[in-house]
């Protein structure tokens, strides 16, 4: 992610779910097929093993409603001199189709309230005490299209809605599953995903609730091979009020210019 990417990604969605660092040796190669080793070769195709599981999750992700996620997530980045920081986040996303989204982000890096009404947009920084409002279109699918439209890299976002729309392995040279693990004791498929710039896992729940529980990402092109991770809690049953979606600085806070020149409309989805 370039620098400018940087800087609209925090001021839009404040890295909205951000990712526990896994070793190459991970995946490991193996005689059945279904459990070989993507790296080792890269341009195999799309196993028929890991597009069942990746069907099953966006037919389930398209069937719900209303959800929250609580992510704990960390972030490495890596210093002028080559060593590696690891940062954490909590992330706390709650939405409701097909026009509301409220996330609460608390890390080492910031804080951050984001607020989405089917309308407006809107943003608040409590350690600077500023807050940012802007109109927005009218679903979520379009807002996050819109973003992801602008170039804006939010891995957690961009997976989930490119989950639900079927198109995460689009720019994928090859992807398998690995086998089967446990998260939070939960019992989940492992896949292992490369492309041309990156090697992505994602761990999706087995059963009659086949939901992304964790996300790992490594970016192969950039000094260090930085990683982002994250391991997901959802709720089907989310506890909404009438003041969830609602955007309110406090007393106080002051709002600023909504400067950035990208447009937040994105096609229908």
């Amino acid at each position: 992610m370039n620098t400018t990417r940087r800087k609209l990604a925090k001021v839009l969605i404040a890295s909205i779910l951000t990712l526990s660092a896994a070793n190459a040796t991970a995946i490991t190669p193996a005689a059945d097929p279904v459990k070989s080793d993507p790296a080792a070769s890269p341009a195999q195709p799309l196993s028929p093993e890991a597009k069942t599981v990746l069907d099953r999750m966006t037919a389930y992700l398209n069937e719900l409603r209303s959800f929250s996620i609580d992510a704990k997530s960390t972030r490495d980045e890596v210093m002028a001199n080559g060593f590696k920081l690891q940062h954490h986040e909590q992330s706390q996303m709650v939405v409701q189709f097909p026009n509301k989204m409220r996330v609460d982000v608390s890390g080492d890096l910031q804080l951050r309230t984001f607020v989405y009404d089917g309308a407006m947009l809107g943003m608040y920084s409590p350690e600077h005490q500023v807050f940012v409002r802007t109109a927005a279109p009218d679903s979520v699918r379009k807002l996050i299209g819109g973003l992801l439209d602008a170039g804006i890299e939010l891995p957690m976002m961009d997976m989930l809605y490119q989950g639900a729309n079927g198109s995460l392995t689009e720019a994928v040279s090859g992807g398998v599953l690995v086998g089967e693990t446990t998260i939070d004791g939960i019992a989940c498929d492992h896949l292992a995903f490369r492309q041309d710039n990156a090697d992505w896992q994602l761990w999706v729940e087995r059963g009659d609730h086949p939901l992304p529980r964790k996300l790992l990402i490594t970016t192969r092109n950039e000094v260090g091979d930085p990683q982002f991770g994250a391991t997901m809690a959802w709720n089907l049953k989310p506890e909404i009020t009438e003041e969830t979606f609602v955007f309110s600085p406090p007393p106080g806070a002051r709002e600023i210019p909504f400067t950035t020149p990208v447009a937040i409309t994105g096609s229908a989805q």
